[in-house]
């Protein structure tokens, strides 16, 4: 292995580690958002007699973003559902090779999901629907879609070239 693709290599794994960082931050930050959130609404309502008419819409997008943000997370780390026994059954080569297939796969996938989430987010915007407590475009919100789908490819391509760079070592 040459330095130039170890430098490369290095340069990904730094990317990704940056990307898993910010990720994790603003997953926690909107998770302690959504709990405060919350318990302001339990804390209003059980004590001060009153309720917040907008606390169920913005803890529900709050979700829905630390869904999204929290699988590209799991992409980084590698922590989704997967099954390995086609690796105890092949030699380490064909399962490069397969997971090289994969990687291709999982690409065409959030490409389709990049795609079909940027327009229902246009669409949504274009509508002008807005929530019904507070005046939040929809479109705002459906807008992890993308950005989600676009930052697992990123991860997805950097994963790819890890596992080529991998297939290129394996001894057939």
């Amino acid at each position: 292995m040459d330095s130039e693709s170890v430098a490369r290599a290095s340069r990904l794994n730094i990317v990704s580690r940056v990307i898993d960082k910010i990720l994790s931050y603003i997953v926690a930050i909107l998770l302690v958002v959504m709990s405060g959130v919350v318990f302001g609404n339990v804390f209003s309502r059980y004590f001060l007699n009153t309720t917040w008419g907008w606390y169920e819409e913005i803890s529900r997008f709050l979700l829905i973003w630390i869904v999204f943000l929290g699988a590209v997370v799991c992409m980084i780390r590698g922590d989704h559902l997967s099954i390995d026994l086609l690796s105890i059954v092949f030699s380490p080569r064909v399962c490069r090779a397969m997971a090289i297939l994969t990687d291709v796969l999982v690409l065409v996938a959030l490409a389709i999901m990049c795609k079909g989430a940027w327009d229902m987010a246009i669409d949504s915007l274009a509508s002008g629907w807005v929530a019904s407590s507070l005046p939040i475009p929809y479109g705002w919100v459906y807008m992890i879609g993308p950005v989600s789908a676009a930052l697992m490819f990123i991860q997805t391509l950097i994963k790819t070239a890890g596992d080529i760079h991998s297939f290129r070592e394996v001894q057939p």
